[in-house]
């Protein structure tokens, strides 16, 4: 979610919560190092430039391949760091109106992609189904391709708001299609997209392991988490403040310590902050 269309989302996403919340608790535990730090700095740069666009070049990654939907709005792109010796798909956020309205659809429909075998009760809500249906045999293609010409990389996911929630399934789809390369995505300030069995399946992907990168006062991660929706988040949430020094890794998905306690919902200021980047201001250009 990014630009124009913060104004838009936060009307349509600021929800009653008069509903009943689950028992929460903070349990949440200083980062001492950079080990969580590092990666999610960069993977906010990742889905800065997804935002900006960059074709060739974003960062350590070289850009292959551009996703581009045009019916679904979907973007992205895939490449290679030769640095990190990783294959990366990276999704961008909300910037349009088709965007938005893939943010709020929330009915839940039954998930069906090439080389993914989903569990009974699996069930995930359109508004994530239609967008990465739309891209994924085109991701899983280039990717096949690169990993022909790079057999020892690693594979990695990322992405931003809607970027971040897609993040979810492309992990899914990246660990299923490809289950003996290890795998970590960060679903970056992400809303959950689907029902517990969805994400008791998600989790426990072999070789693939999931954060949750949140920024302090974002409630976009908030979103769709109660009655009448009940969505559920999966992997391990990273809660920063935009310094490593006060990063906090959470425990569970509704850690009151992390964003489960900051009261907010829909998108609030917090939402365009991330590892101490702006998304969309960082450029394509490494820092690191």
């Amino acid at each position: 979610m990014f630009l124009d269309s913060r104004t838009a989302l936060a009307g349509i996403a600021i929800i009653s919560q008069v509903f009943a919340a689950p028992v929460l608790e903070a349990r949440a535990s200083l980062v001492e190092d950079t080990s969580l730090w590092t990666p999610l700095h960069r993977a906010a740069q990742l889905s800065s430039a997804a935002y900006t666009g960059c074709s060739s070049k974003a960062f350590d990654i070289t850009v292959t391949k551009s996703i581009q939907d045009t019916l679904t709005d979907t973007q992205g792109f895939v490449g290679y760091s030769s640095e990190k010796k990783t294959i990366a798909v990276v999704m961008r956020g909300s910037t349009t109106m088709t965007d938005i309205m893939n943010d709020v659809s929330t009915t839940l429909v039954t998930p069906s992609l090439s080389g993914v075998t989903f569990p009974s009760g699996v069930k995930i809500m359109s508004g994530i189904n239609r967008p990465w249906s739309a891209v994924h045999d085109t991701v899983i293609a280039e990717v096949k391709s690169l990993i022909a010409k790079y057999p020892d990389y690693t594979l990695e996911a990322t992405g931003h708001s809607l970027g971040g929630s897609l993040t979810y399934i492309s992990h899914v789809a990246l660990a299923q299609n490809f289950p003996d390369k290890q795998l970590t995505s960060h679903a970056m300030a992400a809303f959950p997209i689907g029902n517990e069995a969805w994400a008791n399946f998600a989790g426990s992907q072999a070789k693939a392991t999931l954060y949750r990168g949140n920024n302090i006062g974002d409630g976009v991660p908030n979103m769709y988490v109660n009655i009448p929706y009940s969505f559920k988040h999966y992997g391990t949430e990273v809660y920063s403040s935009g310094f490593q020094a006060t990063t906090l890794k959470c425990s569970g998905q509704r850690d009151l310590s992390c964003s489960a306690g900051n009261g907010m919902y829909g998108v609030t200021a917090g939402h365009f902050q991330s590892f101490g980047i702006t998304l969309g201001a960082a450029g394509c250009g490494s820092l690191l």
